[in-house]
């Protein structure tokens, strides 16, 4: 017989927050800011004191990442009433910049943008590829094979005729043809 293990009857069940008096927590009143503009306005009129961008750009620094700020930030202004749910997620974009800009400002050109490792946008939001290889074996084999067998031929091809090209460019006589598409 399984034994139970990390069963937790002291909780409170689903819904129990349901039954306490209605505007108990401050998300549940009306948002004090309920344009995006005004958010971000009083968001940046707190982040401009001098003692608070101290701290940012330590934190910047100190390796905290841009993202970890803002989500920080937007966490608390919604558990606060400062804004609505919706609002927090349309201000991430204009904060995000702000703080790239107070970064570059400050000399930190390393800031870390995402809180990853390397500070980098997530790939595959954590799934490894061999992860995604099995899924897709099982799920759509044929998009597997195309996987495993046509598509590396296909990006070596590739390869090959974007070196053509090139080659071709440096042995030009006017030194500049059209771009290939795709090219930079």
């Amino acid at each position: 017989m399984a034994k139970i293990k990390d069963i937790h009857f002291s909780k409170a069940p689903p819904g129990y927050s349901l039954t306490g008096p209605k505007g108990q927590w401050a998300w549940e009143r009306p948002p004090e800011h309920s344009a995006p503009s005004a958010a971000v306005d009083s968001i940046l009129n707190n982040w401009e004191k001098p003692e608070i961008q101290e701290n940012l750009v330590q934190l910047l620094f100190a390796g905290v990442s841009i993202e970890e700020l803002v989500m920080t930030t937007v966490k608390l202004g919604f558990t606060e009433g400062k804004f609505s749910a919706d609002v927090a997620e349309i201000i991430k974009t204009p904060l995000t910049f702000y703080l790239m800009g107070l970064a570059t400002d400050a000399g930190i050109h390393d800031a870390r943008v995402f809180n990853t490792i390397d500070g980098m946008h997530r790939e595959n939001y954590g799934m490894k590829d061999s992860q995604i290889l099995n899924i897709m074996r099982k799920r759509n084999p044929d998009k597997y094979n195309f996987v495993l067998n046509k598509a590396p031929k296909m990006v070596k091809e590739e390869q090959m005729r974007r070196a053509a090209v090139k080659e071709e460019r440096a042995n030009s006589f006017l030194g500049e043809p059209p771009m290939v598409e795709g090219e930079e």
